[in-house]
């Protein structure tokens, strides 16, 4: 089966085919939330924040490295189906997804993002076989989606809100993405800072932190579900990865 027609047989298919049709009508540049961001020096900046770039699978604190721990612990519990269906959100370059769909083939690999297929690495992404969208997240968090997708990914992106040129008619926009992401992931993992931490177990998600973010932030992994490994085991993979 090609890629295009498993995409377009995808549950999620329709709901990206109407965001790229908001994005097409909408001032897109004039609603573009972080212009200040490097879109062709994301590598560098990345192997700054982290201490490894996202093509260093190898690497033990890389941000693949982590997420793919993740995903392995969640199906080794039994929660996490071979052929997930996973989302990064603003993914800016996608080499994420792309460690993501070589490790697990047969997982269902998008990424949403106002630069999508205009980063020189999209068309080997895109090769590999994940679908990228172009999206505005303003009108993703406002977009309700069926199925939910089993993992949404955010990373360098939530923790920087402050940082976002939010109008006056966006900053409803922090408390849209936490409800979107209560209601439409199964398992999300984020880069947060520690105050955002105590904020998502205030909203009643359940928390595992598993390694280091960008800069001082925290990667984590949130589910309204319990989440399998918790405490001594993700401090101990959190302390490895420090």
């Amino acid at each position: 089966m090609s890629l295009a027609v498993c995409m377009s047989e995808s549950p999620h298919a329709a709901w990206f085919a109407a965001l790229e049709k908001q994005f097409a009508a909408a001032d897109a540049e004039g609603a573009y939330l972080w212009p200040r961001t490097p879109i062709h020096d994301i590598q560098s900046k990345i192997k700054q924040r982290v201490g490894a770039g996202d093509r260093e699978v190898a690497a033990p604190r890389s941000r693949p490295a982590l997420i793919l721990r993740q995903i392995a612990a969640l199906q080794g519990a039994g929660v996490l189906p071979a052929a997930f269906s996973v989302l990064d959100i603003a993914c800016g370059d996608a080499l994420v997804l792309l460690q993501i769909k070589k490790t697990h083939p047969s997982a269902v690999c998008f990424g949403a993002d106002f630069h999508a297929g205009g980063i020189d690495t999209h068309a080997e992404v895109s090769t590999a076989g994940v679908g990228l969208h172009r999206t505005l997240i303003q009108h993703l968090f406002r977009a309700p989606v069926a199925p939910p997708f089993d993992l949404v990914l955010m990373l360098n992106t939530y923790r920087g809100w402050e940082s976002a040129d939010l109008k006056p008619e966006d900053r409803d926009l922090p408390a849209l993405a936490d409800a979107w992401l209560r209601d439409h992931a199964r398992f999300a993992i984020l880069t947060v800072t520690e105050s955002q931490t105590k904020h998502f177990r205030d909203l009643g998600f359940h928390l595992q932190r598993i390694g280091p973010g960008e800069d001082h932030s925290i990667m984590v992994c949130l589910s309204r579900e319990p989440l399998p490994g918790g405490g001594l085991l993700a401090r101990l993979l959190s302390k490895i990865t420090t």
